[in-house]
């Protein structure tokens, strides 16, 4: 019947939140007995107003009943050795009036309970610690994570409770790290290592299998440079490339090692690595370099286009007005020449790669494109000025009265013709284009050295 009532008092508080509403609900529960209820309610009453009187000397007088309550439920645990229930009964009662004193309404209790409560914590550290002890030489490291948890809650310095949790936490990722390793899974060796050495940064030897299975996916990259004897601009370009190739692996291919040794740095017929005596010289280069892959490149066909602007003369028509009298003005549409012109740049090069397996010489990945950087404008320009005072949007690219309604059309973009850009970018800088693009195409080789 109580349990009944307190919960039509809480679904009647449900829908408000005033001081008073607490207050009434309190004295509900009070009237039927329910002291440690109505304590809790006379208490949020006087948290949710300070200045509520009636809600401060109820909760001085219902409250000390409720912490007397929990003090001798409290001594009755203790007394009986009931450790956990102890724990709980005292820990509500330092709660409750912790709470109160916040709000200036003390409340008391033998202070002798202090000391009590210190020798339950100690105690129950006590039982803990020996049982997580025990799991732990048991090898039963999840089940001690339990109890070592446990005393960390109360005493995180508790004896030697901090090198429990370090081996209960440790061992098996360390015993499984082994086991990864065994099977050659470093990848997964990698991975739980470092989740124990956020936990301990010394622990056995993890360090050093960590750094094992690091350099076990460590796989290494060796680039050729081409000799490239046609064409001088196309040997730049290669060197260029070949570089920054080097630059960029360096910096940004992780768990990647490239190699430079310029013993090797050069390959005849790179481009074909299957040409006569290429295959016994690749593998003579990996068993000297250590290398798993190589990256072999070529530069042909390099071209400069900047042909002279394309003009096609055109007529456009200028709308004039004149006027004729006082209250009569001519509209006419003058005829005026102007040319339409395209104008382009070009810079582009075939770049061909092959990235090769240097243990089975089979291609793991390759491809042949075409990079070009172009640039191009189109634009109007006038062969004269417009007659008189006229700007370019009293113009028309075709004569208004002459041409049906249906074919006219908005002239926006042909006016926007006459002040369109002009000007090509450099070739310099349509040749950074295309070299980034091989560089892009270079970086894209990361996700298959596997």
């Amino acid at each position: 019947m109580r349990l009944l009532q307190l919960i039509v008092i809480i679904l009647l508080l449900s829908a408000c939140s005033g001081s008073k509403k607490y207050f009434k609900a309190a004295e509900k529960l009070e009237k039927q007995g329910l002291v440690n209820e109505a304590a809790e309610y006379y208490l949020v009453s006087l948290q949710r107003k300070s200045t509520n009187v009636n809600a401060r000397i109820k909760l001085k007088e219902v409250g000390q009943k409720y912490a007397s309550n929990l003090a001798s439920e409290f001594f009755r645990n203790y007394n009986t050795q009931q450790i956990e229930s102890s724990l709980e009964s005292f820990e509500r009662l330092k709660e409750f009036t912790d709470k109160t004193a916040l709000l200036d309404v003390k409340l008391d209790y033998p202070k002798g309970y202090d000391d009590d409560y210190k020798n339950v914590v100690n105690t129950y550290c006590e039982k803990n610690y020996n049982q997580a002890y025990t799991l732990v030489n048991q090898r039963k490291f999840s089940n001690a994570k339990e109890y070592i948890g446990n005393v960390k809650k109360y005493n995180s310095t508790f004896k030697t409770i901090q090198q429990l949790d370090v081996v209960a936490t440790c061992e098996p990722l360390y015993q499984s790290a082994i086991v990864s390793i065994e099977s050659k899974n470093y990848a997964s060796a990698f991975t739980t290592l470092q989740t124990l050495n956020n936990k301990s940064q010394n622990y056995k030897d993890a360090n050093d299998l960590l750094q094992l299975a690091k350099d076990q996916q460590t796989k290494s990259l060796m680039l050729f440079e081409p000799k490239n004897t046609v064409s001088k601009s196309e040997k730049a370009i290669e060197d260029y490339l070949f570089n920054n190739f080097n630059q960029v692996a360096q910096q940004k291919f992780t768990n990647h090692k490239v190699i430079n040794n310029p013993l090797f740095t050069q390959l005849p017929d790179a481009s074909d690595i299957y040409s006569s005596g290429n295959l016994d010289l690749i593998q003579a280069i990996r068993k000297a370099t250590g290398a798993d892959y190589f990256y072999v490149f070529d530069v042909s066909n390099s071209k400069e286009n900047n042909p002279s602007p394309e003009k096609k003369q055109l007529v456009g028509y200028q709308e004039v007005k004149t006027r004729v009298n006082d209250t009569l003005t001519k509209t006419e549409y003058k005829d005026f020449l102007y040319n339409s012109v395209k104008a382009s740049k070009l810079f582009s090069f075939e770049f061909k790669y092959k990235l090769i397996n240097a243990y089975t010489n089979q291609i793991v990945t390759s491809q042949n494109q075409n990079i070009v950087a172009q640039d191009m404008v189109e634009y109007n320009e006038l062969q004269k000025q417009l007659l008189g005072n006229g700007n370019i949007n009293s113009c028309f690219p075709y004569n208004p009265q002459q041409t049906a309604p249906a074919a006219q059309f908005n002239p926006r973009n042909w006016r926007g013709g006459f002040t369109a850009n002009k000007n090509l970018k450099a070739i310099t800088d349509l040749q950074s284009e295309a070299y980034n693009k091989a560089i892009n195409s270079f970086s894209s080789v990361q996700s298959y050295l596997k």
